[in-house]
């Protein structure tokens, strides 16, 4: 026989129990406690507010206000422990927390956790860093209230908004499991160089000194004192070579004399189209090794060595020109665009140039040949011929009736634009290739697919394991907090938030390859062997944890129905169904000084 209604509780918690198990999982909870211990007339820690808005910006989030709203609608205890309240996360406490988390030191607790992670028996010690920066775009007045505090400033937007003051935020991702490593709240005008050897001091210190690491990073790694420094922190590196060194051209000029048909290049790689119809996209490419000076450190934490830390030297790197069939077709398709748009402004740039036409065959020619754009495509002959035409007459009135007008010479530019073959072909050339740069020249199981591979892995950072992210469903920007400190403790509980995401994800996918299985898609219900952190969490949508009223008053948990599918993701990620039914013990704490 039923309960009645007033004896019986069933709550919606859907997947929330097992982000609170793979959080204890990484030690988030009990690393912050160490740090910020609670004091003894709090009703919570500073600890159950990080764990409280990690599980909020993991289940949609709502605004700091309405925290103690939100937990009112699931099974508080459930999530935090025995003898919580939703009444408890009021903004202002949430708020206190971010400022003692900010104060307490947000690099210390995030290297913590990153540490714990290493610590773990099966984890890798061969992998690579993905590293790359963007921007958060503020709104309003910011003060600076601590010189330590990144100070919002107009910079380079890579958001578009160039008349917002911003800050800088980096992130460097472990690639395999997609755990932030190093993340980093910049003054909002700070450089690329700056940045990348910020986060390489910072890794260098971090990461254990036995493991074999390759950061990959965008073309603003190239730079000879960033890359210096991240030899002589031992990384190895794989990135973009940029177009601003004379040695990418010259990298293009060598492969294609080697072997002018770039179809005959090994193949590297290859994409799908997007549609069956469309067709695969191959990347092939050919391997060069090159000098490049660089500025070793003798201290590799060293940001910015001085002339007693550093020591010019020259190292070989390795170059992989890479050949695109999607970049050669880009260009196919724009070249008749470009053409024309190259011939209109040689037109309007002649029309400005005879419209105040020459003395003298010499100055027409002159001004002609200033007025000229800068030509990918065409040559250009230029001629002047003479031409009598009525003098303008000096000053005022009609000229007087009878008078002949006065006649002078002019020289007239004329133009004679012929098709450049050879620019078209060496553009060609140029536009389907792009070169990357490694210092991998022969590490075992580093050819040149798997340093292609690695680089356009370099996605795992822009993509839903970091960047998109963030700055899409929890929302990093635009920061909504007044004060610099609490700004940084809520990046570092987003980042945090990010670490668990992907860190159900790299389990869950691990441990079905291992196991030889799929997992269905929550909407198509097609078996799939890469299914997302969110879509996995959809199969816990419809779970409710119940509650009973004993005769003696009490309230009991009961076990819950739990469908099959999401019993599969538990066994994925080693997490006991019992999650649902049994709240976490909440420990004894000190008073924090």
């Amino acid at each position: 026989m039923r309960a009645p209604e007033s004896d019986f509780h069933a709550i919606p918690v859907a997947h929330l129990p097992v982000i609170r198990a793979l959080i204890d999982d990484l030690g988030i909870h009990a690393i912050i406690e160490d740090f910020l211990p609670m004091h003894a007339l709090s009703r919570v820690s500073d600890a159950d507010c990080v764990v409280t808005m990690m599980l909020n910006i993991l289940c949609g989030r709502v605004a700091l206000f309405r925290m103690d709203a939100w937990l009112g609608r699931t099974d508080v205890e459930l999530l935090l422990g025995s003898g919580h309240q939703a009444d408890a996360f009021a903004d202002s406490r949430l708020a206190a927390a971010l400022g003692h988390l900010g104060v307490g030191g947000t690099d210390s607790v995030r290297s913590r956790v990153v540490e714990r992670y290493f610590q773990r028996p099966e984890r890798e010690t061969t992998y690579s860093v993905h590293q790359d920066f963007t921007t958060v775009t503020l709104f309003g007045e910011y003060a600076d209230v601590s010189p330590n505090s990144p100070l919002p400033a107009f910079g380079h937007s890579k958001d578009d908004k160039p008349d917002l003051k911003q800050l800088v935020f980096g992130l460097s991702i472990h690639g395999s499991a997609g755990i932030p490593l190093v993340c980093t709240t910049l003054d909002g005008n700070t450089s690329d160089s700056r940045a990348n050897r910020d986060h390489l001091a910072r890794l260098a210190k971090l990461l254990p000194d036995e493991d074999e690491v390759t950061v990959v990073a965008d073309c603003k790694l190239v730079d000879g004192t960033t890359l210096g420094q991240l030899l002589s922190a031992g990384f190895h590196f794989v990135t973009l070579f940029p177009d601003n060194y004379k040695l990418r051209s010259q990298l293009v000029v060598d492969a294609f004399a080697e072997e002018p048909d770039p179809a005959k290049w090994p193949i590297l790689g290859s994409h799908p189209g997007r549609r069956k119809a469309d067709p695969v996209t191959n990347y092939r490419g050919r391997s060069f090794e090159r000098d490049f000076p660089m500025l070793l450190h003798k201290t590799p934490s060293t940001e910015h060595p001085g002339p007693n830390d550093a020591v010019e030297s020259i190292e070989t790197m390795r170059f992989v020109l890479i050949h695109s069939d999607a970049l050669l077709a880009a260009f196919d398709g724009r070249l008749e665009s470009r053409l024309k748009a190259e011939m209109d402004e040689i037109t309007a740039a002649m029309t400005r140039a005879n419209r105040k036409p020459a003395s003298c065959e010499h100055d027409a020619l002159a001004s002609a040949q200033k007025a000229l754009p800068k030509l990918h495509f065409h040559q250009i002959e230029l001629s002047a011929r003479p031409e009598e035409r009525p003098a303008k007459r000096k000053g005022k009135g009609r000229r007087p009736k009878g008078e002949a007008p006065k006649i002078e010479t002019v020289w007239i530019v004329a133009t004679n634009v012929t098709l450049d073959a050879e620019a078209v072909s060496a553009e060609r050339r140029h536009a389907s290739c792009f070169p990357l740069m490694t210092s991998h020249l022969d590490t075992p199981g580093w050819d040149a697919a798997r340093i292609l591979a690695e680089y356009r892995h370099q996605g795992v950072i822009e993509g839903n394991t970091g960047f998109r992210w963030l700055k899409g469903p929890a929302a990093v920007a635009p920061m909504f907090l007044k004060t610099p400190t609490r700004m940084r403790a809520l990046g570092l509980v987003m980042v945090l938030a990010l670490m668990v995401r992907n860190y159900w994800q790299y389990r869950m996918r691990g441990a079905a390859k291992a196991e030889g299985k799929s997992i269905d898609h929550p909407f198509t219900r097609r078996a799939v062997n890469n299914l997302t952190a969110e879509m996995a969490m959809e199969h816990f949508g419809g779970i409710l944890a119940y509650q009973i009223r004993r005769d003696d008053g009490n309230w009991v948990r009961t076990k819950v129905t739990i469908p099959e599918v999401a019993r599969e993701v538990l066994a994925f990620l080693a997490v006991p169904e019992t999650v649902f039914w049994t709240p976490p013990i909440r420990k004894l704490h000190a008073i924090r000084v």
